[in-house]
């Protein structure tokens, strides 16, 4: 139960630490599930947490460790979910000292000083309250938020393939038959919202995207006015 604790705490922590980054930068936060975590923090502190527990510690051993391990997660997770998805979930590559723009210089050193906060501040924390919280609780708390997010988690994979699909279409159709693609894109049923992570990300091919953009926000507005 307490890599699931820990897992659940990096997601949430890290999910509100980017809203706050964001909003001060007055900066769109691509929010890909439905509630307040993002399983990348999660993986990421998970790592960092495991390889530090192999020696001891020092802050500054602290804050290399995060920079190393949360750019490698990072950039190993985008790979991943382009494979997957045939689609760039995040793009740094507006910033300086970016690799590929998959990770960048500035996040990551801030991924450090994050790492430094959890492991100076969380674990003594988690300590404690698994020590006085009630273990049914505590277990009932932990198992309920795990099942959400793997629930969010699975409707959102269900939902990317819903876009990946109308991207792959694009692809197939050519982006300059519109007249056919249009046809053909009317025609395609879905129970899932895909549509907000087509609103919400531009992928990594901006023109696909803002054709679909374009198309449904089009579309939603004809179906309105018919009602």
């Amino acid at each position: 139960m307490g890599i699931l604790l820990d897992f659940i705490f990096f997601s949430i922590i890290g999910y509100v630490g980017e809203l706050i980054y964001c909003s001060l930068n007055k900066r769109k936060s691509g929010k890909a599930l439905y509630g307040p975590w993002c399983p990348l923090y999660g993986l990421g502190g998970l790592l960092i947490t495991s390889v530090l527990s192999s020696f001891e510690s020092n802050i500054l051993l602290v804050y290399i460790v995060g920079v190393i391990v949360s750019s490698f997660t990072e950039y190993f997770v985008s790979l991943v979910l382009e494979v997957i998805f045939d689609a760039r979930w995040w793009d740094y590559s507006f910033k300086k000292f970016n690799l590929n723009g998959r990770i960048c210089l500035e996040n990551s050193l801030l991924f450090g000083v994050l790492a430094v906060v959890v492991y100076y501040l969380y674990i003594p924390f988690r300590v404690y309250i698994v020590s006085t919280c009630n273990p049914l609780l505590l277990r009932v708390i932990v198992y309920s938020l795990s099942l959400a997010m793997s629930v969010d988690g699975l409707i959102t994979i269900l939902e990317a393939m819903e876009v990946k699909y109308r991207l792959d279409l694009i692809d197939e159709e050519g982006i300059g038959n519109k007249v056919k693609l249009k046809n053909k894109l009317n025609h395609l049923k879905s129970d899932f919202n895909y549509k907000r992570l087509i609103n919400e990300f531009d992928f990594d091919n901006r023109e696909k995207s803002k054709f679909l953009k374009s198309f449904y926000s089009i579309k939603d507005k004809m179906s309105k006015n018919r009602k």
